[in-house]
C-alpha cells in the first residue's frame, strides 16, 4: 500500500474541512481507525496554523501538503508561506493561559515524530 497525495490549497479558513476531508477520502483504506483519527487531528491543526499563523489569514497565499502513507508509516507535511517559527516544546500544563501553541502541543502528542523547520512542519506516525 503506498499512497501520495500532493495538494497546494488556497490559504482559506473556510475550506479546510473539506481539504481535510478530500486527503482522508484517499487514505482512509490504509489506516486504521486510531491512526485516522489522529491524522485528521494533526492535518486540521496544522492546516488551520498555516492559514492563521503562517499566512495570516492572506487568501493571495498557499499551503502545500504533502501526504506519504507506506505500510511502515505515514508522513505529513504541511508548509505555508509565512515567515516561519522557532518553535519551543514546553512541558503538559504550560499552555493553560498561553493564547497560541496548543495546536502544536496536540500535534506533538498524537505524531511518533514532529520536525518544525521554518515555515514547514513534518509529521510522522508509525502505522501498527
Amino acid at each position: 500500500m503506498n499512497y501520495k497525495i500532493e495538494k497546494k490549497v488556497q490559504s482559506d479558513i473556510n475550506i479546510v474541512k473539506n481539504v481535510v476531508e478530500d486527503i482522508l477520502l484517499d487514505i482512509r483504506d490504509g489506516l486504521t481507525e486510531s491512526n485516522f483519527f489522529n491524522t485528521k487531528l494533526i492535518l486540521n491543526e496544522l492546516i488551520i496554523n498555516g492559514v492563521k499563523h503562517g499566512n495570516l489569514d492572506d487568501i493571495n497565499k498557499s499551503l502545500f501538503i504533502d501526504v506519504l502513507v507506506n505500510n511502515s508509516c505515514l508522513i505529513i507535511k504541511v508548509s505555508d508561506e509565512g515567515k516561519g517559527i522557532k518553535y519551543k516544546h514546553k512541558k503538559l500544563g504550560e499552555y493553560d493561559f498561553c493564547e497560541n501553541g496548543r495546536g502544536l502541543m496536540l500535534v506533538e502528542g498524537l505524531a511518533d515524530k514532529v520536525d518544525i523547520n521554518g515555515n514547514t512542519v513534518t509529521c510522522v506516525q508509525y502505522l501498527k
